[in-house]
């Protein structure tokens, strides 16, 4: 009785210690509040909402990932960044936080900039996003065939 007694409790501790993790779709969140996963569940828009992503270079010669909202997402882009405004908003891509700007006005124009302040490789980013949206692309016909 004593074995199945410490055995249960063993079983429960490992249960209880487990955090629980689950896959982040790659796009823009609200962040919460300054404690660990901190992040909205949901993004406010995801790389299906994106139109163009280009890999460019800011004044400082780093890369950056700029990039515009199809032109039905671009309220939404606008409406969260107002709601944002004084607090951060951030970028996930495979499950990380890119990047976490934090918002001083509202965005109107439906842009946006990805940029790199913790070292991860953009380059492979943008690629790994190109591909992501090009399935997309690829998976709803009616857009394809209004981008052709």
């Amino acid at each position: 009785m004593k074995i199945s007694t410490i055995l249960f409790f063993c079983l429960l501790m490992t249960a209880c210690m487990q955090t629980k993790s689950f896959h982040r779709i790659n796009g823009w969140y609200y962040v919460t509040s300054q404690t660990t996963d901190s992040l909205s569940l949901t993004p406010f828009l995801t790389v299906k909402d994106f139109d163009t992503l280009r890999l460019e270079t800011d004044a400082f010669g780093h890369s950056v990932i700029t990039g515009v909202f199809l032109q039905n997402k671009s309220p939404i882009w606008r409406e969260a960044t107002k709601k944002s405004i004084g607090k951060r908003i951030a970028f996930v891509f495979n499950d990380t936080v890119i990047t976490a700007p934090l918002i001083n006005i509202p965005l109107e124009s439906g842009h946006f900039q990805i940029s790199n302040p913790h070292g991860y490789d953009l380059e492979r980013i943008f690629k790994e996003l190109q591909k992501e949206l090009s399935l997309i692309h690829i998976s709803e016909p009616t857009r394809l065939a209004l981008i052709s």
